[in-house]
């Protein structure tokens, strides 16, 4: 568990409660999770931000762990995840922050840069991409043809699904043969990965297939090269959901910006390589002008 963070609710524009974790005080770090984590995925770079020179912000995904499914179900877009984090960060008094996103984070923050490009003080993109996720994966086009047929097939059979979720869900068993398939590597904080991977037998799989459709929706490839914010890249050489070919695109494309490849990581690096991201993290905090002035913060209107 990570010390000394605080679980909160806010009532959002729409009507929708979503939760929310706040750690610390000072100068603002907002982390995005992947589609499939919790807070508990960036355990090691809070470990990495000491909560009396750092707040550190994260959320849930609406209908996800703490946070409610909103009434509407199509309102799940990558726009209602921005407005939820524009209603947090306004309840926080928060104006100015370095965005860390991992997996879908990586795509969240990209749309924040859009939207806020004045706000964004960096950006770090953790074996992420860009948008369209479903043409990387595996790298195959057979893949990512087969993906939305297998959503379909996962939202008709949630019940059967969300059931063998819960065996399965951060077991040793699952643990033992994703390291066999390369999908992890041998380094893993394997607690750490229980603790993310266990979260999926709390899933309604009928939310998270509609969330997985959504973000294949998404393209952000047009706001790469708007990017004016320090930006680090971090990706894994055996990353097989987000290949280090999509980072490479990415940095190509950022003015400035610096990528590192992890040899031996996979999609998983935020829990296998610890000291390499969090050591990247400060050097990318340390590129951000007038990190030093302190965050503006304000009692949060919870719900």
């Amino acid at each position: 568990m990570v010390p000394g963070v605080e679980q909160r609710h806010l009532v959002v524009r729409d009507g929708t409660r979503i939760g929310y974790q706040v750690r610390g005080r000072g100068p603002a770090v907002v982390l995005a999770n992947g589609l499939g984590g919790t807070y508990e995925a960036f355990r090691h770079i809070y470990a990495g931000l000491p909560a009396d020179r750092h707040t550190v912000v994260c959320w849930d995904y609406r209908g996800l762990y703490t946070s409610s499914p909103s009434a509407d179900p199509a309102a799940n877009t990558m726009d209602h995840h921005i407005d939820d984090l524009e209603d947090i960060l306004a309840a926080l008094g928060i104006d100015r922050a370095v965005h860390v996103g991992w997996s879908m984070g990586v795509q969240v923050n990209f749309e924040w840069a859009r939207r806020h490009p004045d706000r964004l003080a960096g950006l770090m993109a953790i074996n992420g991409t860009y948008g369209r996720p479903f043409r990387t994966v595996l790298s195959s086009q057979f893949v990512a043809r087969a993906i939305p047929t297998l959503l379909r097939l996962i939202k008709a059979q949630a019940g059967l699904v969300g059931r063998a979720t819960k065996v399965v869900a951060g077991s040793d068993a699952l643990i033992g043969a994703m390291k066999r398939f390369g999908m992890v590597s041998a380094t893993i904080d394997v607690d750490a990965f229980r603790e993310v991977a266990g979260g999926f037998g709390t899933i309604d799989w009928r939310i998270y297939s509609d969330l997985l459709r959504r973000l294949g929706e998404h393209d952000a490839e047009d706001m790469l090269e708007q990017v004016r914010a320090p930006t680090s890249i971090v990706t894994g050489d055996r990353d097989i959901l987000t290949p280090p070919i999509t980072a490479e695109r990415m940095h190509r494309a950022i003015p400035g910006s610096r990528m590192v490849v992890i040899k031996g990581g996979t999609h998983y690096t935020p829990v296998e390589y610890p000291a390499i991201l969090q050591d990247e993290l400060q050097r990318l905090l340390a590129r951000v002008p007038g990190w030093t002035e302190p965050a503006a913060t304000a009692a949060s209107r919870e719900a």
